[in-house]
């Protein structure tokens, strides 16, 4: 087996001396990107706290103000209904009194 070039392995270990600082950077940028994407995460996370915090807290007056909204519409809803009923009625009465 042939014995390697000494001179050629010197040009090899240079190039990847000089591509070491590079190669530096580029981890240390990666890093800081890793950690500003981290602290995101986290804002997004606190934010998301904070809406659900907020939901929980008005849960109960959301409820009660469906719950107000709903009968509400239930009891006009009604109200019509018997003063549809009671015309009915009425009309179902004046048919009747000529025929008595």
């Amino acid at each position: 087996m042939a014995e390697p070039d000494n001179s050629l392995m010197l040009t090899i270990l240079k190039e990847l001396r000089a591509d070491m600082p590079q190669q530096r950077m580029l981890l240390l940028q990666l890093t800081e990107a890793a950690h500003r994407h981290d602290r995101r995460f986290d804002e997004v996370e606190q934010r998301f706290g904070e809406i659900e915090r907020r939901i929980s807290d008005t849960r109960a007056e959301i409820e009660l103000m469906l719950k107000a909204e709903l009968l509400g519409q239930l009891t006009h809803f009604e109200t019509r209904m018997d003063e549809r009923i009671a015309q009915l009625e009425d009309r179902l009465s004046a048919l009747e009194r000529p025929h008595s």
